[in-house]
Order: C-alpha cells, then sequence, then structure tokens
C-alpha cells in the first residue's frame, strides 16, 4: 500500500489499494489499532529507497515543508483481510488464557510461548477460515512462521513502534500527546539532500501507546503513574532508551522519546571523518587525556556529548581501570570490556521506588572503590559538590569527565557555580570544557554535530585552546600559552614546545587512520579495537624514543607499521 514506492517504480496497484489512495485513507490491520498513512504529499520528491528485513523505507523531500517524510508500511499492513483476521482471533485467544508456570519478567520466555502456542493456534484458525497458508508443507512452514512473528510483535512487542527500532538508520522516536492526532517523528541518518528529523506516516492510537507503556513499565519494573509520571528505562533488545511523560505533566495524554545507541562506539577517528573534530583536536585531547586532565563535555541536547565522553574514554591505555557512572546505560563500558580495557560500571538506582542509590551516594562509593578514572554520565544536582570535593582532595583517580548541559564554557560555570553552588575555589579542579556544538551551515535546517569550543579554566577564567569559526582552529594560547599542557609537559620531562609537537603526532596519526580508512573503504579501521592497536603502538613507540625526543622517527616509524598492518585488512 505504497502510493510513493509503486507510482516511483510503475509498479503494481491492486483495485483496493487504488481506492483507498484515491480516498486518502488511512489503513490499519483488524489486530493493530496503529493508523498507517499510505499515500503521500502531491509535491513529495523520492530522494531514496532502502530495505531492512522485510520491510521497505522511502525517503521523501517535502519542498513546501521544513520537514521531510520517512515513509514506511510494515510488511503485517500488507498480508490480506484474512490472514489479518486470523492473527486477531489468535490475539484475542491468548489474552483471554492466563500463562501458568511462566516468568512473565522474561521477555524472551514469553515471546517464545507465544511463537509456540501461536503457530498451533494460527494453523488451527486458518483451518477454520479454510484459508491457505501455501501450497506445500515448506511454504505452510515458512508462513506459520512469519505470522507467528507478527502476533509477538503486537503481543509481547512494541507493535508499529518495534518496525521504527528494527530500522538501523532511525536514531531518535518522538510520539507527541494526544499520540493519536501527532505523527510520530523520527530523526535518521540522512542522506545528501535531506533533513536528520522526518515525520513519519504512522499515528499511534491511545489504546496502542497503553498497551506499549504496559510493556515498558511491566520490563523495567518502574512505575508510572500520576504519582511517578516520569519513566525512564533502558530496551537492551534495541539498544535503546525510553523516557515517557503522563500526567499531570502532559495533560494530553502519555508522550514518549526514545533514543537509539550507536551499536558501535565512536571514536575520535571516526568523529574526525564525519567532520565533527579536526584532527589536532583529536590529538589535543588524546594529549589531555594521557594528562590525567579533567575534562567536562557540554552541549545541548541531543548535540552529541555523550558519544564524545565515550570517544574520549577510549583514549584511555586498556591498562587504566575506569569507573562509569550512569543512570541508564549509555557509554561503552561492555564493548570496552570486550576488547580488554579495564572498566567497571556503576548504576544509580533510577528511582526510590526501587530502593536505589542515588548519584551521590554512588559516586562516595565509587570513590572507595581504588585509584581509578571516573567517567559520569552526567554530572548533576548534590553529586557535583562530592566530585569536586575529591578533584581538589587528588581523591578522585587518575583522570575525571563527565557530560554537562551547557552551550559555551562560561555557561558551564555559571552552571556549575551559581546553579549547584559549588564555590569558584572548587570549579578550579577542572581543566578542560569542550563544547559539543549543533551548527547549521548557513541558516538551513540540517544539523550538523560539531565540537565548537575547547577551553581551558585558569585564573578564574577560560582560555581558548581551539575555538569555532566555521571551522575549529588553534588560537596563539594554545601554541605557547596554556598552563594546562605546560603542566603535562612539566610532569613529562618535556619542553613546551616538544608537547605541541607530540600533540601534533598525535594529530598526524589519527588522520592518517581515516585516510586509510576511506581508500580502502573500511570503516573498522576506526573502530574501538583499531584504535586501541594504535594507541598502543604509539606509547611504546613513546617508550623506546622517549628519551630522544625524535618525534620524527616514532612518526616514521609508527606510519610503517600502520601500513604493514592494514596492508590485507
Amino acid at each position: 500500500m505504497r502510493k510513493g514506492l509503486a507510482e516511483a517504480k510503475g509498479g503494481h496497484v491492486t483495485k483496493g489499494l487504488r481506492r483507498v489512495l484515491k480516498e486518502k485513507k488511512d489503513v490499519r490491520p483488524s489486530f493493530s489499532h496503529t493508523w498507517v498513512r499510505p499515500f503521500t504529499p502531491s509535491d513529495a520528491v523520492l530522494v531514496e529507497e532502502y530495505r531492512f528485513g522485510d520491510t521497505e523505507v522511502s525517503l521523501y523531500d517535502l519542498p513546501s515543508e521544513s520537514e521531510d517524510l520517512y515513509h514506511v508500511l510494515p510488511p503485517e499492513y500488507e498480508i490480506g483481510r484474512e490472514k489479518a483476521k486470523v492473527i486477531s482471533k489468535v490475539k484475542d485467544s491468548l489474552a483471554e488464557h492466563q500463562v501458568k508456570d511462566m516468568a512473565l519478567s522474561d521477555p524472551g520466555q514469553v515471546k517464545e510461548y507465544i511463537r509456540n502456542r501461536g503457530k498451533h493456534l494460527v494453523k488451527r484458525m486458518a483451518e477454520a477460515f479454510d484459508l491457505d497458508l501455501g501450497d506445500d508443507r515448506e511454504s505452510e512452514i515458512k508462513e506459520l512462521e512469519n505470522l507467528a512473528e507478527m502476533l509477538i510483535k503486537y503481543t509481547a512487542g512494541y507493535g508499529v513502534l518495534e518496525t521504527l527500532l528494527s530500522d538501523p538508520r532511525v536514531e531518535d522516536i518522538y510520539v507527541d500527546a494526544p499520540s493519536e492526532r501527532n505523527r510520530v517523528y523520527v530523526e535518521i541518518e540522512a542522506p545528501e539532500g535531506l533533513r536528520e528529523k522526518c515525520r513519519t506516516n504512522i499515528y499511534l492510537s491511545s489504546t496502542d501507546m497503553e498497551s506499549i507503556l504496559s510493556r515498558f513499565r511491566f520490563e523495567s519494573g518502574e512505575p508510572f503513574s500520576e504519582a511517578f509520571p516520569v519513566l525512564e528505562a533502558d530496551l537492551p533488545e534495541y539498544d535503546t532508551r525510553i523516557t515517557a511523560i503522563g500526567s499531570p505533566l502532559s495533560s494530553d495524554g502519555v508522550a514518549l522519546a526514545l533514543r537509539r545507541r550507536d551499536p558501535e562506539p565512536w571514536t575520535l577517528p571516526k568523529l574526525i571523518k564525519v567532520g565533527s573534530l579536526t584532527p589536532l583536536a583529536a590529538g589535543l585531547l588524546s594529549f589531555l587525556i594521557d594528562g590525567r586532565s579533567t575534562i567536562l563535555v557540554a552541549g545541548s541536547r541531543g548535540a552529541g556529548k555523550t558519544t564524545l565522553l565515550g570517544a574520549l574514554m577510549l583514549e584511555f591505555p586498556r591498562s587504566q581501570r575506569i569507573l562509569t557512572i550512569e543512570d541508564t546505560r549509555e557509554l561503552p563500558s561492555e564493548e570496552m570490556q570486550e576488547i580488554d580495557y579495564n572498566v567497571q560500571s556503576v548504576m544509580i538506582g533510577s528511582s526510590a521506588y526501587k530502593g536505589g542509590l542515588n548519584s551521590n551516594e554512588v559516586l562516595r562509593v565509587s570513590l572507595r572503590l581504588g585509584e581509578s578514572a571516573i567517567v559520569m554520565g552526567e554530572v548533576r544536582g548534590e553529586e557535583a559538590r562530592t566530585l569536586y570535593e575529591a578533584m581538589r582532595a587528588g581523591t578522585a583517580g587518575s583522570s575525571v569527565m563527565g557530560t554537562i548541559h551547557g552551550n559555551t564554557a562560561q555557561s558551564v560555570y555559571d552552571r556549575v557555580v551559581h546553579d549547584m553552588g559549588i564555590s569558584k575555589e572548587s570549579f578550579s579542579a577542572t581543566d578542560i570544557v569542550m563544547i559539543a556544538g549543533i551548527v547549521r551551515p548557513g541558516g538551513m535546517q540540517k544539523r550538523v554535530r560539531k565540537v565548537t569550543q575547547i577551553s581551558e579554566y585558569e585564573d578564574g577564567g577560560f582560555s581558548d585552546l581551539l575555538n569555532f569559526d566555521g571551522e575549529l582552529r588553534p588560537t596563539e594560547f594554545l601554541k605557547r600559552d596554556s598552563e594546562k599542557i605546560g603542566e603535562i609537559a612539566n610532569s613529562w620531562g618535556l619542553s613546551y614546545s616538544e608537547a605541541v609537537e607530540n600533540i601534533k603526532l598525535r594529530a598526524k596519526i589519527r588522520e592518517k587512520m581515516v585516510k586509510v580508512a576511506e581508500k580502502k573503504d573500511n570503516e573498522e579501521l576506526l573502530g574501538p579495537e583499531w584504535v586501541a592497536k594504535a594507541n598502543n603502538k604509539f606509547w611504546n613507540l613513546i617508550s623506546k624514543y622517549g628519551a630522544e625526543r625524535d618525534y620524527h622517527k616514532i612518526e616514521e616509524e609508527w606510519m610503517n607499521w600502520f601500513e604493514e598492518r592494514t596492508m590485507y585488512v
């Protein structure tokens, strides 16, 4: 039922579908309450089509709108009235019979039960309706499995939202209240010429919204009511974080925001490749982390603060013990453990209802777990005071990093000192504030994530090491006057100019990684494992030639090593 797809391809359109398109009617199968709009605006321009699984997506430019269109029709919306009726009847039958001897808190077990029981009931119901499921035994089994998966999606799953969650190019999903009157919106990995934020052709019904909320509530164990009008939880199956708000915060019903975690952690070379960082900025950040600096990553929501923080974590040596503190899993702790980083994740109790420790209590416990770098998912509230006390006393480990909301270094200072009540003297434990910004080149609607400021705090004020004027550029302060660079240089027995050479060499290494990855068209060379290998080789060469301060020799040997190691990759 795709007007856009069928007309763009000159494909076959059924008589019933022609009538639906002509009348511009929304559609839904009997087992779902969510409506999907099959037609597209008359001025829509098809930009791209792609598939994931059995689902096809069409992306349209809408010239007369300030947003674009993500157009999808889930496969289960095209199975025909009789098969839809069978699924609907089986769904009702399953709802009427309580399941015994099963851990309902285990989604996997519930889905497996529905899969097995559903296939049996679908076959029986199809026979009762004299519905042919296939020409032979093999095709019948395949169709039974297909219908059973659709059944799972609309009983133990998340309905149409599951279609969006399954699309690897969807990064965020938004459902505003009242859901039945507002289109679902998505932010996607957009092709050239298309904006990231798109409206969809989906209207999520209040009935399905309640069903989905029940699943979120059930699987997370978190309350959601007028007494607890905010629900925050993880969907591990889709690597997604959900936030829901309801009455009295949202008077028109429940609103949802779902944010997808990246399937693989971002690295500094990856950020260089997409234009978020310059090689020099990456080299500087690597140097600062190696020098055990305190770094706050600031920016607005959606600017990529956590992405940057995760990339910075990969600049620690594997031998460095790292403690991460967060309320929902966003930092790449597990992925780093898989490649032998020494990471311990500590989770903040997400609600008093579950009896979890609050962020301040968790931080105090973490400080007693031994010498470690501390990485906080977000610095906020009461724990900020504890954190700064630990930093000033030298008990916060080798390095401290975290994210905080703020659009400039000065706004971060104002928030910490004036809003959180941290003294100016305590804030001086902050070495670096870097800003993750959202840039709209030329004022166009398309947004680009870039680091827009790397600033050092000293003597009661900020001095930019790198600032943004359309590009992130080094300042004279970086070249000769940075107190932090000088401090690290002294601790390593380097002159200031040698420290700058060290930064430039780190920049060249990361730039080389990007160039080789692009030449070989191999994104894997920018991934966490190769970053760890590249850094290990660099540190080995520093140990080998460090006394000579011969950066040319180190560069030549590292470049030869990387060329040889990637020759057949």
